[in-house]
């Protein structure tokens, strides 16, 4: 081989290996850049996902406080309907105490009635007059029972409302 065509076969070894020095460096280049790339999406996915469950967190404990002032307010309610009930087995107890005196007293009343004209006639004006009194006592237990119970309905009623709206101001 001639000393010229050597060279020239050099030349072109040497820009062939330079070639493909360039060539692997820009690939080095590329994959530092793709890893770059990678990077930052991971970092933004991390983010993403981290607010992510920060809001569910948030949620969550939204929902747990609301199912919580919802129990204790069911509980006051169960309550109250159980003072109110023993309320009312005392309020019969006295009626019934009521209604056995006033028994009595028509029978009083009854007996008295036969002396005279003028006692019977007393003694029926009493006997309606007693009449009227148990039937008004009768009512008067069965309302005022009636007002409480409906009280508690409304407290209950507006504890569930409190709870609504704190649950509703804590999703905003």
């Amino acid at each position: 081989m001639s000393p010229a065509s050597l060279r020239t076969a050099l030349a072109a070894l040497a820009l062939v290996l330079a070639f493909a020095a360039g060539w692997t460096a820009q690939g080095w280049r590329a994959s530092a850049a793709a890893s770059k790339v990678q990077t930052s999406q991971s970092k933004k996915d991390q983010a993403q996902a981290e607010q992510s469950q920060r809001a569910t967190e948030k949620k969550a404990d939204a929902v747990s406080g609301h199912g919580a002032a919802q129990q204790e307010n069911t509980h006051d309610y169960t309550q109250k309907l159980l003072a109110l009930e023993v309320g009312r087995a005392a309020d019969a107890a006295r009626i019934a105490g009521l209604q056995h005196d006033l028994r009595a007293a028509a029978t009083r009343a009854a007996q008295a009635a036969g002396d005279a004209a003028a006692s019977r006639d007393l003694a029926n004006r009493h006997e309606r007059l007693a009449a009227l009194a148990a039937e008004g006592a009768g009512l008067v237990g069965e309302l005022g029972s009636l007002v409480e119970r409906r009280d508690a309905q409304v407290e209950l009623l507006r504890g569930q409302v409190v709870a609504d709206r704190a649950l509703i101001e804590e999703l905003r």
